[in-house]
């Protein structure tokens, strides 16, 4: 048997970025797999919906569930109080107190349990697999339904306690790590050419697993009792769980990602994905070192976009229910028309936008294509032969230097085009959103929410993006990290355009707040335009362990004294 075959004859192929995780290995596919329906990514997409439909399902009925449990806290303590004049027996100012303050609280305590799922999640992905982290994130709460379903039955305070103290199984199992899984699972099972366009269809059917849950939560609520929709969701999750031990496959965890970020344990260890979008230092052609700052400036990029458009909903609600006196059913069509359309736009549209606008870029500079493999390599070996100089003795030999090629020319022009989408459907959507403060008529509502749809993918692109960026081993960290940044955005602009909101409605323009949306878009935008990738045929220089040799070295010169 030859060096060039492994022990079963199969013959050995060159491993590159862009080789699939799930490559030919030798190995048929699974019978149950060999149909293009039934390919991974078609199980993983199914996964979404259904997983978004059984979050989705209780988030209506849970802000009703809470009024009702606050309403029934204030007559347990006012057993002698008499009804309010209008026959509404929760219509009373301190119910309704207790009632967003209770909501308050599980939000609160949602978003920070979240943050810490997203972290444990990253960790559990890069120790255990994909698969393993998956099914811990949809396991987990069906166990908190079970106990939620508890505080329901109860009801009154202890009841708002119990609902309240389930979010900490948030930390272990949540819609954050679950996101963050799906997403894993897309860069993992498909080709480079391909994840844009997945990660933009994984969204559009998350966004409609979410808008079927949202109505059928309240349909539930409304033709049953108010613990339906809660014992449904319970039943989904568990069958979600068998869905995805039953259907997905296994993918084993990456040696790279295992060893990638070992360092202090605690907050240092926690915050590692954050490094991905630390600045890179890359060698060009012409033997010249240049610092990349692309990861960072694009992370800046995706939270102005998010603080510009995730208060959006939520937005034309309020602006709608003051201006044009909309009421819930009014509202609900606004909302679920909207999502409806932005998924039918990321699954069915985004992905073809993404593969015509990079084979035009690519016919465009076909001419300028350059292989790596055509590098000055003198120029190469100097740059190391300076580098490893100027780090003296610590740095013994070149294995001490971490050179990453590049993608080919023709490759990296082809996911310029995910960056210029990234810029210009932030744009379109600060264009619309502007165009929401000329709106004179309720009808118009409508056809703002219809028009938004067109500006998303802005974050399926920028997670394309920043895959791209990136090494194959730091791929987990990168999502990790692009998704905090999300999620702090969201944070913040709920906090933010609150206020805007506020401000403007007491001086009786509040449509001036779409112009102030606008604006972050826009400023988003710009900064999008300083995001690059690295030069064409240049080489990624990391340097590994160079602490430790920089140790070794100190304890040797200790012990020649």
């Amino acid at each position: 048997m030859t060096a060039d075959t492994q022990d079963n004859g199969v013959p050995k192929t060159a491993l590159t970025e862009t080789t699939p995780l799930l490559a030919k290995t030798g190995h048929p596919p699974p019978a149950s797999i060999k149909t293009p329906f039934f390919q991974p990514i078609t199980w993983i997409l199914f996964c979404g919906l259904i997983v978004s439909l059984s979050f989705g399902v209780t988030q209506v009925p849970l802000v009703y569930v809470f009024r009702v449990m606050s309403c029934q806290q204030y007559y347990d303590s006012h057993t002698n109080t008499p009804l309010p004049s209008n026959g509404n027996r929760c219509s009373v100012p301190e119910i309704e107190a207790n009632t967003a303050y209770a909501i308050s609280i599980l939000s609160a305590s949602t978003t920070f349990f979240g943050i810490a799922n997203l972290f444990i999640t990253g960790q559990w992905i890069k120790r255990y697999g994909v698969k393993s982290a998956l099914t811990f994130q949809v396991f987990w709460p069906a166990a908190r339904l079970a106990v939620q379903n508890v505080g329901v039955t109860i009801g009154g305070k202890q009841g708002i306690m119990i609902v309240q103290l389930s979010q900490i199984m948030t930390i272990v199992g949540g819609p954050v790590g679950y996101f963050l899984t799906l997403n894993t699972y897309v860069a993992n099972v498909t080709e480079d050419k391909e994840r844009t366009g997945s990660l933009g269809r994984l969204q559009g059917y998350c966004m409609f697993g979410s808008a079927v849950g949202f109505l059928a939560g309240g349909v539930l609520a409304d033709a049953f009792t108010i613990i339906t929709p809660f014992q449904v969701t319970l039943v989904l999750f568990c069958l979600c769980t068998v869905y995805v031990l039953a259907t997905l496959p296994y993918i084993a965890p990456d040696e790279d990602e295992k060893t990638a970020n070992k360092g202090p344990a605690g907050v240092l260890r926690a915050l590692g994905p954050l490094k991905t979008l630390a600045p890179s230092k890359f060698i060009l052609q012409n033997g010249n070192v240049q610092t990349e700052y692309g990861p960072l400036v694009l992370a800046a990029g995706v939270f102005l976009a998010v603080l510009a458009t995730g208060y959006i909903p939520t937005l034309l609600q309020m602006y709608a229910t003051d201006i044009f006196d909309f009421g819930t059913q009014s509202n609900s069509i606004l909302v679920s028309s909207s999502f409806f359309l932005r998924g039918i736009f990321l699954v069915a549209i985004f992905p073809r936008i993404i593969s015509y606008g990079r084979n035009v870029l690519k016919k465009r500079r076909s001419a300028r294509v350059i292989a790596v493999n055509n590098a000055d390599t003198h120029a190469l070996e100097r740059v190391l032969s300076t580098e490893q100089g100027r780090r003296g003795s610590a740095i013994q030999n070149d294995a001490d230097l971490d050179v990453m090629a590049v993608q080919p020319d023709s490759e990296l022009v082809a996911y310029d085009f995910d960056l210029v989408f990234t810029r210009f459907s932030l744009l379109i959507d600060g264009i619309i959103t502007c165009g929401a403060a000329f709106v004179s008529q309720g009808w118009q509502m409508y056809l703002i929410g219809a028009l938004l749809p067109l500006g998303a993918g802005t974050a399926s692109s920028a997670k394309g993006v920043i895959l791209q960026m990136c090494s194959a081993s730091e791929r987990t960290d990168a999502l990790s990290a692009i998704s905090l940044v999300e999620m702090v955005a969201r944070l913040s602009t709920t906090f933010l355009f609150g206020l805007i909101f506020a401000a403007f409605a007491s001086i009786e323009k509040t449509y001036l707040v779409f112009v102030c949306n606008a604006a972050v878009a826009l400023s988003g935008f710009v900064i999008l335009l300083f995001s690059r990738f690295p030069a064409e045929g240049s080489t990624r220089l990391e340097l590994k362990h160079v602490e430790n040799q920089e140790e070794n070295e100190t304890v040797r010169e200790t012990n020649g004294q």
